[in-house]
C-alpha cells in the first residue's frame, strides 16, 4: 500500500483541498453514487468521481494490499501537550493518479470511500470512563453485522439470544449469522428469532424484488425440533422492529443491540447504524418495551417514563436539563406494540391506529415541541405528511432544522420528494411572515442509500442540554400507528457526540437540495404516501 501523512491544523484544515463545490446542475449529482469534484476533508466520504488533491508527502510501504491507504492525521491547534489528534484512515480501492503540477490528484473509481475515525488517547485521558460506557454507536452494515456474530459466539449453555428483523435477506452475511446462530444452538444457547411474515414486508419484497432465507430459518427449526432450543416467529401484524437481546446467564453479562438494519448483503453500502447497549437493567428494558403491551410502565430505564420524556426527564425545566451527571444515564425506550389488524385504520391511517400501544410519535412530539432545543438534524430515510407536521411545529417556532436524505431511496422516491416540496412551502411560507429572524431550513440529499432513523436534538445557547433518538421508526403515518418499532432515546453524551459527529460526515458527503429536487410525479407520489 501506499501511504501518504501530513499535518495541519483541526481548525482550518486547508492542506487538503478539492477543486470547488460541485456545480449547482452538475450531469454527474443527478447519478446514484456519482458527485462532481469536491473538498475532502477529516471525517468526509467520497464517491465515485470525486477528486481528491494531496500536496505530495513521504511514501512508505505497508503491508500488502491491494488497496491504496492515505493516512492523514489531524493534531488540535492548541498547544497544550494535553489536546489529543485524530488519525484519519481512508482506504481507495481503485485509484487514478493524475499530475498535476506540484500535486497529485487522486480520482475515486470505487463506489463509496468511508474514512474511519480512529481516537488517538493520551496520557491525561482517563480510559475507564469509555469502559464505563453502556451505549455505544456502531456505524455501518459490516460492523454491525460484525458485532451480532461476535455477540451470538460468545454464548454459552444456558444464555438467552432473542433475535428480531424485517427482512432476512440472501447474502453471505445472512449466512453467517445463521451459522453462528445454529451453532450456539449446539452449545445449548435457546435461541430465538421474530421475522415480520405480514403482507407489508411481502409488498415491500414484491416492490424491491428482493428474496429471503427465512427457509432456512425454517429448516433449523425443524432440525431442532425442540421449542427450547430454537423457535421461530413470523409475525402476522407489521413487525418493523430490528433488535437483539443476549442474557448469559453463566457469567451475568447483558448486551442488547437495536436500529435500522436489516440482514442481506445488499445492505451493505447502505448508510445506517446499530446501537449497542450493556447491562442488566437496560437490556431488560429494551425487552419489556417490545414485548410489553403496556409500554408506559416497563421500558423504562433509571425509571423514565417513556411517554413523557421531558417532563420527567427534566422536571425544573432547564436547570435540571444542565446537571450533567443525570446526562449520561439518561436513557429508555419507546417503542410501538400492534396486536391486530384493523380495516378502518388501514384505510384512514392518519385518524386510527391499529390495536395495541403506539408510543414513540408521542414521545417524539414532546422532544420536537420542547423549546429548550432550537437546532434539529435528522437522518430520514422515508417521510410523508405526516413527518412533515411535525418538523412544521419546530420550523414554526423558529428553531433551525437540517435533513438528511437519499437522493435515490430504494423506495418512496416521489413521496419523499413530495413531503420535501411541502416542507419547503411551509419554510418559505414562514419566512415571509416572520417578523425577526427566519428559521434555518437545511436539506440535504447524500448520493448513495441512507436508511438511518435517527435525529439530534440541541440548544445553541446552552451546549449542555441535547437529546438523541435512534432506531427502526421512519417519519411515516403508518410506522407511527401500525408496525411494531423501538427507538433508544438518550442523553448519553458520548453516544450524543458521537451520532452528531456521524451526521456530519453524510452531512458533508451530501448536496443542497435544489428545485429539481423538488419534483415528483402524481399520483405516484399520493400512492407511496398511502402505501408505505
Amino acid at each position: 500500500a501506499i501511504q501518504k501523512s501530513m499535518m495541519f491544523s483541526r481548525s482550518t484544515p486547508t492542506a487538503i483541498v478539492g477543486t470547488g463545490a460541485p456545480p449547482r446542475r452538475s450531469a454527474t449529482r443527478r447519478r446514484p453514487g456519482i458527485v462532481a469534484r469536491g473538498r475532502f476533508r477529516a471525517g468526509s466520504v467520497g464517491f465515485v468521481g470525486q477528486s481528491i488533491r494531496l500536496t505530495l508527502g513521504e511514501k512508505t510501504v505497508g503491508k500488502s494490499t491491494n488497496d491504496d491507504v492515505y493516512v492523514v492525521r489531524a493534531e488540535s491547534s492548541a498547544s497544550s501537550p494535553s489536546s489529543s489528534s485524530l488519525t484519519e484512515k481512508t482506504s481507495l480501492p481503485v485509484i487514478e493518479e493524475k499530475r498535476r503540477g506540484k500535486e497529485d490528484v487522486y480520482e475515486i473509481q470505487s463506489s463509496v470511500v468511508r474514512t474511519e475515525q480512529l481516537k488517538m488517547i493520551n496520557n491525561n485521558t482517563n480510559e475507564n470512563n469509555n469502559s464505563q460506557n453502556k451505549i455505544k454507536l456502531v456505524s455501518g452494515y459490516s460492523k454491525s453485522i460484525e458485532n451480532l456474530t461476535l455477540e451470538i459466539n460468545d454464548t454459552n449453555e444456558g444464555d438467552e439470544i432473542q433475535l428480531s428483523v424485517y427482512v432476512f435477506e440472501y447474502g453471505k452475511s445472512t449466512e453467517k449469522v445463521i451459522e453462528s446462530l445454529s451453532n450456539a444452538c449446539n452449545r445449548g444457547v435457546s435461541v430465538r428469532v421474530k421475522v415480520d411474515g405480514s403482507m407489508v414486508s411481502k409488498f415491500t419484497r414484491w416492490c424491491e424484488r428482493s428474496t429471503t432465507l427465512v427457509g432456512k430459518l425454517r429448516e433449523l427449526e425443524k432440525e431442532r425440533n425442540n421449542a427450547n432450543e430454537f423457535q421461530l416467529l413470523e409475525s402476522t401484524v407489521p413487525t418493523h422492529a430490528k433488535y437483539a437481546t443476549f442474557k448469559r446467564k453463566s457469567n451475568g453479562r447483558y448486551t442488547g443491540m437495536l436500529g435500522g438494519i436489516n440482514i442481506g448483503d445488499r445492505f451493505k453500502n447502505w448508510h445506517d447504524f446499530t446501537v449497542v447497549v450493556q447491562g442488566q437493567t437496560i437490556v431488560e428494558a429494551l425487552e419489556s418495551s417490545i414485548c410489553s403491551a403496556n409500554p408506559s410502565t416497563t421500558s423504562s430505564y433509571s425509571l423514565l417514563s417513556p411517554l413523557n420524556v421531558l417532563a420527567t426527564l427534566w422536571p425544573n425545566g432547564k436547570d435540571d436539563a444542565m446537571k450533567k451527571e443525570n446526562k449520561s444515564t439518561t436513557t429508555k425506550f419507546v417503542s410501538n406494540n400492534p396486536t391486530g389488524f384493523c380495516p378502518l385504520a388501514w384505510a384512514f391511517p392518519r385518524i386510527k391506529t391499529f390495536p395495541g400501544t403506539f408510543g414513540i410519535k408521542e414521545s417524539f412530539e414532546e422532544i420536537l415541541n420542547d423549546r429548550q432545543f432550537d437546532d434539529y438534524t435528522f437522518s430520514i430515510a422515508y417521510l410523508d405528511s405526516s413527518g412533515v407536521a411535525m418538523i412544521r411545529n419546530i420550523i414554526d417556532r423558529n428553531a433551525n432544522v437540517t435533513i438528511l436524505m437519499p437522493c435515490f431511496p430504494n423506495v418512496y422516491h416521489d413521496a419523499n420528494r413530495k413531503a420535501l416540496a411541502n416542507l419547503k412551502k411551509v419554510h418559505e411560507l414562514i419566512k415571509l411572515r416572520s417578523k425577526t429572524s427566519a428559521p434555518r431550513l437545511s436539506i440535504k440529499l447524500l448520493p448513495e442509500m441512507l436508511h438511518a432513523k435517527a435525529f439530534v436534538a440541541k440548544s445553541t445557547t446552552n451546549p449542555d442540554v441535547g437529546i438523541a433518538s435512534l432506531g427502526s421508526c421512519n417519519m411515516r403515518q403508518r410506522s407511527f400507528g401500525q408496525f411494531q418499532e423501538l427507538n433508544i432515546i438518550t442523553q448519553d453524551e458520548k453516544f450524543l457526540e458521537d451520532l452528531e459527529n456521524e451526521l456530519e460526515i453524510i452531512a458533508f458527503a451530501s448536496f443542497d437540495a435544489n428545485d429539481e429536487d423538488f419534483l415528483y410525479a402524481e399520483p405516484k407520489a399520493s400512492i407511496e404516501e398511502f402505501l408505505g
